[in-house]
């Protein structure tokens, strides 16, 4: 179980409130917010003090859920700490009912014209297309984009954003689609971000 302050953000909203009103209403400082932003632990001074200035009851701001309940996109909106970043991707790390997850998240969006192309290497290359002018062929410029090293204690996962025109080499070797069964222990997950809103685990 997990505390989840999703229900303060949304009566915030509901009253045209930002957290900066809420701090200086409230008298909670930058340091609290930040807490229950990251749906950590606080006092429970903390919260009657944001329940007597938004004049409501403790279920309005917060509620315990249960962590199997939640699809691993929720946990890592509401769990994800970035690790590393570099001018690619985002690295993000989360725990969900005991099992570690590692995402890696592209900075660029792709397009239509984008390829990602999984090769048996274990390496994910970034293909854009570009056409020229009126001709016929248009050039190809291929990039290393990622090449994941997953831990045997965790799930990798490798998260496009926008909309590939096409994902290639899922399911056939070490990496899978996001519907896909894993072949082993080291296999990485990658799908696109609106793929991954809902994706579950497939068991081996």
């Amino acid at each position: 179980m997990r505390i989840d302050y999703s229900n303060l953000w949304n009566l915030l909203a509901s009253k045209s409130m930002t957290k900066t009103d809420l701090m200086e209403m409230s008298g909670i400082s930058s340091r609290v917010v930040a807490k229950l932003t990251k749906s950590e632990t606080v006092t429970t001074d903390t919260l009657l003090r944001i329940c007597e200035t938004l004049r409501c009851g403790i279920s309005d701001i917060m509620e315990c859920v249960d962590e199997d309940a939640i699809s691993v996109y929720q946990a890592f909106i509401t769990l994800g700490k970035v690790t590393d970043e570099n001018e690619l991707y985002q690295t993000v790390s989360f725990s969900k009912s005991g099992e570690k997850y590692t995402v890696y998240v592209s900075k660029s969006r792709a397009t239509k014209a984008t390829h990602i192309e999984c090769r048996a290497n274990g390496t994910v290359y970034w293909v854009q297309f570009y056409p020229f002018g009126g001709m016929s062929c248009p050039s190809r410029v291929e990039n290393v984009f990622i090449k994941p090293i997953p831990q045997n204690d965790e799930t990798a996962i490798v998260i496009i954003k926008g909309k590939p025109g096409l994902i290639t080499g899922l399911d056939e070797g070490i990496f899978v689609s996001s519907r896909g069964i894993p072949k082993s222990k080291n296999s990485v997950y990658v799908m696109s971000e609106a793929a991954f809103k809902l994706f579950e685990i497939q068991k081996m």
